[in-house]
């Protein structure tokens, strides 16, 4: 592993992935400002040396320092680099049983917008709904895993809400 990252390009790429684990690769190509090959083919060389994971889902291709995250802890990440499903997931956080009418009434998300991303969470196993009634109660399934990631990554996750908070 020494000998991959003795060369300070692939060294900062590296550190850039362990300190915004999930990142997918157009994200990483805007916030580092290097050309689309060179960052390319570094990525896949720590990958195919072991040093990083890549995870492809819905045409993104998201990275993470290999062994340090679980499956679910990646699923995870996915969810909360995405503006609107870590708005929904930080609103369950603190309004545990949340009814879609109470989601909507917080947010300028459409129904189906909403529900989209529901059903999406919801499927991946990160939100769990229960029917009382005719609503669906919809919580966060771990929601000690999602707030230690929060906290652990909150400078890459929350930077844009820190952002306009101050």
């Amino acid at each position: 592993m020494k000998d991959l990252l003795e060369l300070p390009i692939r060294k900062r790429i590296f550190l850039f992935v362990q300190r915004n684990p999930g990142i997918h690769f157009r994200e990483m190509l805007r916030a580092m400002d290097l050309p689309i090959g060179q960052l390319e083919f570094h990525l896949n060389e720590m990958v195919k040396r072991e040093l990083l994971t890549k995870e492809q889902t819905a045409g993104n291709s998201r990275f993470y320092v290999r062994d340090r995250f679980g499956k679910e802890e990646k699923q995870a990440m996915g969810f909360l680099r995405k503006e609107v499903s870590r708005d929904i997931i930080l609103f369950l956080l603190e309004n545990p049983g949340a009814t879609p009418t109470k989601i909507l009434q917080t947010f300028s998300f459409t129904g189906p917008n909403l529900s989209y991303h529901l059903k999406r969470m919801e499927r991946a196993g990160m939100l769990r709904a229960e029917l009382k009634g005719r609503e669906r109660n919809y919580y966060v399934s771990d929601p000690a895993m999602v707030k230690d990631l929060l906290v652990m990554y909150r400078t890459t996750l929350l930077s844009k809400v820190l952002d306009m908070v101050a």
